[in-house]
């Protein structure tokens, strides 16, 4: 062991999570969404609270479009030989100590530098709670849904966090494909627990064999001296979009992260990602009903998209649902018993309404008549069926849609915390900045609120002719 120039540790190289994304600004989009619910029958504070929201989550989703877009490179693996270690020797153990994740057992390492953006976490956790938030916020708030050009820019907003969601999730992936990384440092010299990158030196690869460069370099003191750090780290090599390579940080995993480091790691990270497809999935089906609900002209038992208003009407959606049930049962005995003929008999339940518009068509063939009753039928049963369905999307909007989102960011946060420690502290100006902002915001938007308050008479006069001549221009417009 005297005579080996060196030894490979494993390390997880990564692009620490960005200032913009740490805990402090995250968790005050939380708050900021958490404050558009509680304020949205105040449709100026929602605004507020909202639009600072929506601008955080439309970065996220802007660098997440990027990320998907601007894969790092994928560099070709280069074997390079190591000296051999065994995991059961004397030297070996002793070794553990200074070199927690220590290559044993093996002469040769398959090198292909690479990093890991822990970016995409917390790009994840933003855009993929405000696309869930959306599906509560529009069942809860009037000020979002009464108001057409409010729910246009709202529906907008959402295909955006959607088309984000979908990026964020398809970059994900990648995580989990980036292969091992090592350090390769001498005896004498153990690597530091957590090292920054000084920027890559063309020098630093001699040769276009990772082989030949790391031996040329641990077999030439003048050159190991000119290292930046005492040991040797291929993916400081690395690139990536919107990153500053000097940002890349190489941590020595210890504990339980000691066997096959960078799997554990990854395994904690994609344990549930089929809980959040299909979260996102059944979420995108919910908002694609409830917006066909709105903007299509079908007149549905269920009178309103707001709970209470349907909590209010509860006995005439129940009645609806009654006759349609009724109906659909009626038209398949009658069908079945007569052929279709049944329609010149009365019937005593809701559906004689529908089979009265039917009777002028007695002297059509009896085909005709079978066709008629076979669409009766299905078009009962696929009213009751929708009706059901768009029940079932307000309950789940209301009721289960909100726990999910509290799930899922409950989830999300634990796996970031899993990525290691903040760089800035809540005490650092990148962090309570946004909080600042948000307030000033707020602050100016109240004041804005009670100008009625605190205007002098020629101005109220003034602001009166304004609205006057816009409600003259609206009157204009519907007649």
């Amino acid at each position: 062991m005297s005579s080996s120039p060196f030894v490979a540790e494993e390390v997880l190289c990564t692009f620490p999570i960005s200032t913009l994304y740490e805990s402090c600004p995250r968790y005050l989009f939380y708050a900021l969404l958490l404050a558009t619910c509680v304020a949205r029958r105040t449709g100026w504070l929602a605004d507020v609270f909202l639009g600072a929201a929506a601008t955080y989550a439309g970065t996220a989703a802007l660098e997440a479009f990027i990320l998907v877009t601007n894969p790092a490179p994928q560099y070709p693996s280069s074997i390079v030989s190591i000296p051999f270690l065994s995991s059961n020797s004397t030297t070996t153990k002793d070794l553990r100590d200074a070199f927690p994740a220590l290559v044993s057992d093996t002469s040769e390492l398959s090198i292909r530098p690479a990093a890991i953006d822990l970016d995409a976490d917390a790009v994840l956790a933003i855009v993929v709670t405000v696309y869930l938030i959306f599906l509560p916020l529009q069942c809860w708030s009037r000020a979002f849904t009464q108001n057409r050009a409010r729910y246009i820019l709202f529906s907008l907003w959402h295909v955006l966090m959607l088309a984000g969601t979908i990026s964020a999730l398809v970059y994900w992936p990648h995580l989990r494909n980036t292969p091992i990384q090592y350090a390769f440092c001498k005896l004498e010299l153990p690597a530091l627990s957590e090292v920054t990158s000084d920027g890559w030196k063309s020098w630093e690869r001699s040769s276009p064999s990772w082989n030949a460069s790391i031996w040329t370099i641990f077999t030439n003191e003048t050159l190991y001296t000119a290292l930046p750090d005492i040991c040797y780290y291929p993916c400081f090599n690395t690139t990536q979009v919107l990153r500053q390579q000097t940002a890349l940080t190489a941590t020595i995993p210890t504990g339980n992260e000691q066997s096959n480091s960078r799997s554990a790691f990854l395994t904690k990270v994609f344990y549930s990602t089929g809980y959040i497809y299909s979260l996102i999935v059944v979420t995108l089906i919910v908002n694609l009903l409830l917006l066909v609900y709105k903007f299509l002209p079908y007149h549905s038992h269920i009178p309103s998209s707001q709970i209470r208003t349907i909590w209010l009407k509860r006995m005439d959606i129940v009645r609806g649902f009654r006759a349609d049930w009724y109906a659909a049962a009626h038209f398949a005995a009658k069908s079945s018993i007569s052929g279709g003929s049944a329609a010149t008999t009365g019937s005593n339940i809701d559906a004689s309404s529908v089979l009265a518009k039917t009777r002028t068509q007695l002297t059509r063939p009896r085909r005709l008549w079978a066709v008629l009753f076979f669409l009766h039928i299905v078009g009962a049963w696929l009213r009751l069926l929708l009706d059901l369905c768009i029940l079932f999307a307000v309950v789940f909007s209301v009721v289960v849609s909100p726990l999910t989102v509290v799930a899922f960011v409950v989830w999300i946060e634990y796996y970031i915390h899993t990525d290691g420690p903040a760089q800035e502290t809540p005490k650092q100006v990148g962090q309570w900045a946004p909080l600042a902002s948000i307030g000033f915001l707020v602050l100016s938007a109240g004041i804005l609120k009670l100008k009625e308050w605190v205007a002098p008479k020629e101005e109220i006069e003034y602001e009166i002719a304004i609205l006057q001549a816009k409600i003259e221009n609206l009157q204009r417009m519907i007649v």
